[in-house]
């Protein structure tokens, strides 16, 4: 079985959880809560630091990652003395931790900024790169690497690969062994339960707005803008692509042993009952209820859609990593939807 890496979340039931399966965890990524430390992800009412810093302190043998992985930040706050100060000094804070071992990054200006101005706290983190930066080649991921060499910060011990070689099993197996040659001991991970658009075309600008909104540059109208005009407005639309998404199913992780060191769950916003059903079937390897409850980005549709994973056909992820993709031309996962999902909408017994 591939070791884990999870989301830490303040929630005492989860870093529980967490802590009686710490010898299947990889490592664990934290979003902060701090105000002046933004991620990728909707603010949600900030826990007090003190909770924080506990959830740390119950898995003190875990290696653990800050989320400072927003899309971009305020123009004026890569120029800005005190901000990049204040960035720094919070920072410094989490680093007393002897297992916070570096940060996860988005924008590499900010990165930069923060290096140049505070070499001293770069010293004592490594840089990840985000999953976000998309990285689904060698050559995208090593012009990263550089990147993060010409600063002060130390280098990444590990990489999420773009969720897109999820699906394409022959450029994972030749981007994982140019990487491994290139750089020796760096950790690849893939992102497992994502459940997003295979290829997101909104996904650029859906981490934009997320940024903005975080920085209180405009009101947060993610959610809405996804139900009504982006990823989940697709998936209602046409239910076969549930499918194409790059998601990997807890059946078949071990497909991907050759090729990646692990693998990363998501969800740390969607509460410990998700999480825990996400970990438990990727323990387990198998997940016997909906496909969805265990996705992040479709877990909203669940109570609309069921798709029962172990009713997928046998030969579900030699299809799905071998195909061409043009899903418009091919239909089998809309013949597969059609025998095997139920969509709970009145009136719709069955996706046809």
């Amino acid at each position: 079985m591939l070791p884990l890496e999870a989301p830490l979340t303040p929630d005492p039931a989860w870093t529980a959880f967490l802590a009686a399966r710490a010898h299947a965890l990889d490592a664990l990524h934290l979003g902060p809560g701090h105000p002046a430390l933004s991620d990728a992800r909707r603010r949600t009412a900030h826990t007090g630091q003190a909770a924080v810093h506990a959830a740390i302190n119950a898995l003190p043998d875990t290696d653990v990652f800050l989320l400072l992985n927003a899309r971009l930040h305020a123009p004026d706050a890569y120029l800005s003395p005190s901000a990049l100060n204040t960035i720094a000094d919070a920072l410094d804070q989490f680093a007393e931790h002897p297992n916070v071992r570096g940060l996860v990054f988005a924008d590499p200006y900010l990165l930069q900024a923060l290096s140049d101005a505070r070499p001293a706290t770069a010293r004592r983190l490594e840089a990840v790169p985000s999953v976000n930066a998309r990285l689904d080649s060698a050559p995208a991921a090593l012009a990263v690497l550089a990147l993060i060499d010409a600063t002060a910060f130390k280098p990444p011990s590990r990489l999420v690969l773009d969720r897109a070689l999820n699906r394409d099993m022959a450029r994972l197996a030749e981007t994982s062994a140019a990487l491994r040659a290139a750089r020796p001991g760096l950790k690849l991970l893939l992102i497992a339960n994502e459940g997003c658009l295979l290829h997101c075309p909104f996904k650029p600008a859906h981490d934009a707005h997320i940024a903005l909104a975080n920085t209180r540059l405009c009101p947060d109208r993610t959610f809405a803008m996804n139900r009504d005009l982006g990823c989940l407005r697709r998936f209602l639309d046409n239910p076969a692509a549930v499918l194409a998404s790059p998601f990997i199913r807890p059946e078949d992780a071990d497909r991907y042993a050759p090729h990646v060191d692990a693998l990363k769950l998501c969800g740390r916003n969607l509460g410990a009952p998700f999480l825990q059903q996400a970990l438990a079937a990727y323990l387990a390897e198998s997940h016997p209820g909906n496909l969805l409850q265990l996705l992040d980005t479709l877990s909203d549709l669940a109570p609309h859609l069921h798709v029962p994973a172990n009713a997928l056909p046998p030969d579900f992820i030699d299809h799905v990593t071998t195909c061409d993709k043009n899903c418009s031309a091919c239909q089998w996962c809309a013949q597969v939807m059609a025998r095997i999902a139920v969509r709970r909408d009145p009136g719709l017994e069955r996706l046809r």
